[in-house]
């Protein structure tokens, strides 16, 4: 009996070398990385659909508590309802979209005439003749041309009919995949906890936790903020007599997604239709109106950026312009228009990770207000042979 329990060479078994570890691990990240440049097309359709999933899982989790339903079937009701109230938005302001759109492009539009009718042929500039009449003139032609390519050829009808097969196709997996990702969300949550080794999985916990508060902040205040920028905007476009406030409002509040650089497309594009159109009630010139707006997103964007980003925000996203910025180009390198917007939360959550790994290099509490006691620090320590216990455990 002794002899059969006693484990022979061949049974022992052999742990990697460290040596073997890291071989590994550069391996597999080798792989990882060429994967995820070969299959990168996919990504953004998977993130977005995670991000649907992550927005819509609390609300199934109320339903289900509520009611009382199945989690499966909670999840099937919210999606079917998401997906009616979408159609019915979409029935409902496509007239109002139509004619915003419109708007913007007469206003385009009318910005080209108004570049072609500049009559200065060159400027001197330090001995240098420049020919300012014929950029001009390239500049307008390329712009007619973009502005005049939804024209009558077929070949435009069929890949715009090509394009809009495409969109609802992505929109169904989008739809699809957040479904799925929201139906066994706790599945995924419990795989992945069960991949973690075990002596790290209370840090894991509190990592996973401080990041949810993290994306939470985010969604949850980036969309009271573009809804409070939509009103001001409104109203402040009506006093000062921008035409079409609505669009204005709702533009405003849709650049509020591209943190730093929204700010500059919305002051761009107000600028150019204030010079061409004026102002609809202030009784002044043109270029005083382009002023009176630039005065005015001047004052906005300071209580934009020092009042109302901080308070419907947060600290926990809240950083700083130059950290954002480099952010946003490389946001924009890698996922175009979604990785300018998610450049914010994604920067605050790699700070999250970042301050982990620097506490675990150099020997550091990677939680210190989360494991510190919870009695003040003026009261007496405990004594030498007196171990201290855990806030966790006295709460247990």
């Amino acid at each position: 009996m002794s002899e059969a329990s006693t484990p022979t060479p061949e049974m022992t078994r052999r742990t990697w070398s460290q040596r073997t570890k890291l071989t590994v691990g550069v391996v597999l990240l080798v792989i990882i990385g060429v994967t995820l440049r070969s299959f990168h097309a996919i990504f953004v359709p998977l993130i977005i659909a995670g991000i649907m999933a992550y927005l819509l899982h609390p609300v199934v989790e109320s339903v289900s508590r509520w009611t009382r339903i199945p989690h499966k079937l909670a999840t099937g009701v919210i999606y079917l309802l998401v997906l009616a109230a979408v159609i019915l938005m979409a029935a409902a302001l496509t007239s109002v979209v139509v004619a915003q759109v419109s708007f913007l492009f007469g206003e385009l539009e009318k910005i080209v005439a108004r570049v072609l009718s500049l009559s200065t042929e060159s400027v001197t500039v330090l001995s240098v003749e420049v020919p300012v009449q014929r950029i001009i003139d390239q500049v307008g032609a390329s712009l007619q041309d973009t502005l005049g390519s939804v024209a009558t050829d077929p070949r435009d009808v069929v890949g715009l009919a090509f394009g809009v097969v495409e969109t609802v196709l992505l929109t169904i997996f989008i739809f699809l995949m957040a479904y799925y990702l929201t139906r066994d969300a706790d599945q995924i949550r419990a795989w992945v906890r069960g991949i973690v080794p075990p002596g790290y999985k209370h840090d894991s916990d509190i990592l996973l936790a401080e990041l949810d508060e993290v994306w939470t902040a985010f969604f949850r205040g980036q969309l009271i903020l573009a809804i409070v920028v939509a009103i001001i905007i409104t109203v402040v476009a009506t006093i000062i007599g921008l035409p079409q406030p609505l669009f204005w409002g709702l533009f405003a509040g849709l650049m509020e997604f591209l943190p730093s650089v929204g700010h500059a497309i919305y002051f761009i594009v107000a600028a150019l239709v204030a010079l061409i159109e004026g102002s609809t009630t202030l009784p002044i010139s043109n270029i005083g109106f382009v002023v009176v707006v630039a005065v005015v997103h001047l004052v906005f964007t300071q209580i934009d950026l020092n009042v109302l980003i901080p308070r419907i925000i947060g600290a926990q996203v809240h950083l700083h312009p130059m950290v954002v910025i480099i952010g946003i180009i490389v946001g924009a390198s890698i996922g175009g228009v979604l990785g300018v917007a998610l450049a914010a939360p994604v920067i605050a959550s790699a700070r999250v990770i970042g301050r982990y790994i620097y506490a675990q290099l150099f020997g550091l509490e990677p939680f210190p207000e989360v494991e510190a006691p919870a009695e003040p620090a003026a009261e007496p320590a405990a004594s030498a042979g007196e171990p201290l216990v855990p806030a966790q455990e006295e709460m247990a």
